[in-house]
């Protein structure tokens, strides 16, 4: 029996698409967001504070209250993967993000007179990327994809998240420049929004579309090739147990 190849076992992964699409589109999205939005935090402090005003010192210090604000998402995420599936926990994600980044848009004008609300509402976004997307990411195409191509569609998967990574650190800061940081802000709700119909369309409860994901979908053999050859015959073991007392 010849293992059939990668390139056979990805054409028939069943839902292949649908499967790609809630695992490496979702990875990009939230990488154009989670990376975009690390390299935007000075445009953010500036904001709030006045470029006169922020000064090296107080730019650490809010930077530090933002990661402060960012890190109990790690730790929110480790507790509840197994009591949260990894749909919910990247939906509620999405949608935190969507309403946040909307508010901060819609009302980043008075939320700059209110320096520290401006933070907390922004280092929120941090919090959800966090208990969100940032850990299921991960974590999806391994439990989505079959046994026999998992390992090379993860690999895509993770640099379908290195290609919005890219894009995020590249058009961030030029687009907050050129139309204004609230169109920035509209544009991470919108992407949020794309990423959280994505995962309700494309993404189960237990993270497999098809029930078992360590089935192999190209492997097709039958029964005696597991081990049985052709006019072999099954010799069953018949094992006594005494009941005479020691």
């Amino acid at each position: 029996y010849k293992r059939p190849s990668v390139l056979h076992s990805i054409r028939a992964e069943p839902n292949l698409v649908r499967k790609f699409l809630g695992t490496g589109d979702c990875w990009l999205l939230f990488d154009v967001l989670f990376y975009g939005n690390t390299l935007f935090q000075p445009v953010v402090l500036r904001t709030a504070f006045g470029a006169e005003a922020e000064t090296i010192h107080k730019a650490a210090r809010d930077t530090a209250l933002i990661s402060a604000m960012a890190l109990p998402g790690y730790f929110c995420s480790v507790w509840m993967v197994g009591r949260q599936s990894l749909r919910y926990i990247q939906l509620q994600g999405f949608l935190a993000m969507v309403i946040l980044y909307s508010s901060i848009a819609l009302f980043f004008d008075d939320m700059s007179g209110h320096q520290y609300l401006l933070l907390s509402v922004y280092g929120s976004t941090f919090f959800f990327s966090n208990y969100g997307p940032n850990a299921t990411t991960f974590m999806l195409p391994s439990m989505t994809f079959s046994r026999s191509c998992r390992s090379t569609l993860n690999g895509i998967c993770a640099a379908c998240g290195k290609i919005g990574a890219l894009l995020g650190s590249i058009i961030f800061v030029t687009a907050a420049q050129t139309f204004g940081q609230m169109i920035v802000f509209w544009s991470c709700s919108f992407l949020s929004l794309v990423g959280f119909i994505i995962t309700i369309l494309c993404v189960t409860t237990n993270g497999s579309h098809d029930g078992n994901v360590d089935a192999d979908p190209s492997n097709s053999s039958p029964p005696h090739s597991q081990g049985i050859a052709d006019g072999e015959e099954r010799i069953p073991i018949v094992v006594q147990t005494s009941t005479n007392a020691v």
